[in-house]
């Protein structure tokens, strides 16, 4: 690159080689400026699927404000059986593929629930994010309203191997709440592999189910059989839904919140269409047909 820059300064040099050389030059240095951020020491993971999409646009546009690689791993709703589905339909928007540095689909799925479809969106978009030491990773329906105080989750977290948006308990069962979290590379890659033993093939899922729980308790799960450090944020959501703003150590610190859930639960049980965060939310995906209608 240093060749072309003195290139460039040739007063001999056409106008058409001079624009050429330019051109590549410019090109390198989009590139190169795209790329250092794969060398940090950091990538960001958002979690989505066509329910979120309504979310998504702005979910991305807050989290791309961290200046980290950001990857979105995408649960697949083309069933094969269903031919008349659409790009439009399906898809996200064309403006949040202008803003990710990274886009994982895996392959339709035939069963319902969230607990193997987020266990594969994870564990695809883990091993394509391995090369970084830490992965901050999200539900694809949240944003940070203060992005520029997340060094202070990292300072918070210290040298724990993961750090999550809360940590509760249910009847005794310990539950990690997946909304939000950062981990080192290492431990939740050992989290998913033990997430894995319990739950497949067929046969392990039958044998663990009850003594496992859902997905937030075999997050809690991992962490304590595998011995991991934790930190526990000092004030927990509102619930695992992270269902109300204002409340919650993430939140006071970066914004944290899950507009998806808030969403739905103002459609449920809100008073005041006030209270619904509209101004995150493309509703060009929403249909409002009466009040409680979910996504």
């Amino acid at each position: 690159m240093t060749v072309t820059r003195a290139l460039l300064k040739n007063k001999k040099l056409s106008k058409k080689d001079r624009e050429y050389l330019k051109y590549v030059l410019d090109g390198y240095e989009q590139c190169d400026k795209w790329a250092v951020n794969a060398l940090k020491p950091l990538g960001v993971l958002l979690t989505a699927h066509p329910n979120t999409r309504p979310f998504l646009t702005e979910s991305v546009e807050s989290h791309k404000k961290l200046g980290y690689w950001l990857a979105v791993v995408y649960d697949n709703y083309w069933n094969p059986d269903q031919r008349d589905s659409t790009y439009e339909i399906l898809m996200p928007k064309r403006e949040v593929f202008d803003k990710i540095d990274t886009f994982i689909i895996s392959k339709y799925q035939t069963w319902g629930g969230v607990l193997y479809p987020y266990f594969w969106c994870l564990k695809f978009g883990l091993q394509t994010m391995s090369n970084f030491e830490y992965v901050y990773c999200a539900n694809g329906d949240c944003i940070l309203e203060k992005p520029e105080n997340f060094d202070q989750l990292l300072d918070m977290m210290g040298d724990a191997d993961i750090f999550g948006v809360g940590w509760e308990e249910n009847n005794g069962r310990p539950l990690f709440n997946t909304t939000g979290f950062i981990a080192k590379t290492v431990a939740i890659n050992a989290m998913m592999k033990h997430f894995q033993d319990h739950l497949i093939p067929l046969d392990n899922y039958e044998k663990f189910a009850q003594s496992m729980g859902n997905t937030e308790a075999r997050f809690a799960k991992a962490i304590l059989d595998l011995g991991l450090k934790v930190t526990k944020p000092k004030e927990n959501p509102f619930n695992t839904q992270v269902r109300k703003p204002g409340i919650g150590t993430w939140y006071k610190t970066v914004g944290f919140r899950h507009i998806h859930g808030e969403y739905n639960y103002q459609m449920r049980y809100g008073k005041n269409e006030k209270e619904i965060p509209w101004k995150y939310i493309d509703q060009k995906y929403l249909k409002r047909k009466k009040l409680g209608e979910i996504i």
